[in-house]
């Protein structure tokens, strides 16, 4: 029996954005537009009406951004050297299964099968567009990359990290909701939060195991697999479920903390 390691990342809020770890200088960028920029608008108005009405959290519809989501994570994972990298695509099911557990308004992970990086952003001051949460998020699970000591079997300090690069892992679906009142489960509460969730599939972070085999890209791919232009393994087993849900569309910003299981 595999044992899975324990969340080992920092609870203590991060004041000020890190820099940006040098190789992510070619991914693409997803800067605000006009639409953006409404959007954000709206959402204050709306978080205040949430306020206002005492609801504790409203869904934020970041649809727009899975291909963002999608396409960061595999540009990042075709940067390691790996010899077994798969492909990632976009799971609705992991979605909406990351859609229920930011619904809760509870910075906790729910250890059930599945790979998991939380994130949110809190703040009294305006609440930031969904965009720059999904993007600021992304960006530190990355940045634990320097933490990481390869071939210790252990993530360490470096479990959001892991979780985006672990080269079995195929399928992602993330979500995010805006509480009015986050609890950390530990009595700790954080007014006006967007809280980001991504669930991955299959699982990774497990003890004993490296992320990935080191090598020329695709030279390690399963058996039916072929090589795609980034030098990641593509196959049957890492198309994700695509099916639609709906969703009322309506959520909750600069205080940042993460988690990975």
């Amino acid at each position: 029996m595999i044992d899975r390691v324990p969340p080992r990342t920092s609870s203590l809020p991060i004041k000020r954005p890190l820099p940006p770890y040098k190789k992510t200088k070619r991914h693409p960028s997803h800067k605000p537009t006009d639409l953006d920029k409404m959007n954000s608008s709206l959402l204050v108005l709306l978080c205040a009406l949430i306020q206002f009405l005492g609801l504790d959290a409203v869904y934020v519809n970041i649809q727009r951004y899975r291909g963002y989501i999608q396409r960061t994570h595999n540009n990042l994972r075709a940067l390691e050297g790996a010899a077994d990298m798969k492909y990632m695509t976009t799971d609705y099911g992991l979605e909406n299964l990351s859609q229920r557990w930011a619904d809760r308004c509870v910075f906790e992970h729910q250890m059930r099968g599945y790979g998991e990086n939380l994130a949110f952003i809190s703040s009294t001051g305006p609440t930031p567009d969904p965009g720059y949460v999904i993007r600021e998020s992304i960006r530190q699970w990355y940045n634990e990359r320097p933490l990481y000591r390869f071939g210790t079997g252990s993530c360490g300090a470096a479990c959001h990290y892991t979780q985006m690069i672990w080269a079995r892992t195929s399928r992602v679906g993330c979500a995010m909701s805006y509480c009015a009142a986050l609890s950390d489960g530990r009595g700790r509460v954080y007014r006006n939060a967007q809280y980001f969730v991504c669930f991955y599939s299959p699982q990774g972070n497990f003890i004993g195991q490296t992320p990935y085999t080191p090598g020329p890209a695709c030279s390690r791919c399963p058996m039916g697999n072929t090589c795609t232009r980034e030098g990641l393994c593509f196959g049957p087993d890492v198309m994700g479920r695509r099916r639609r849900r709906s969703v009322a569309a309506t959520y909750k910003s600069t205080m940042t903390k993460s988690e990975a299981w």
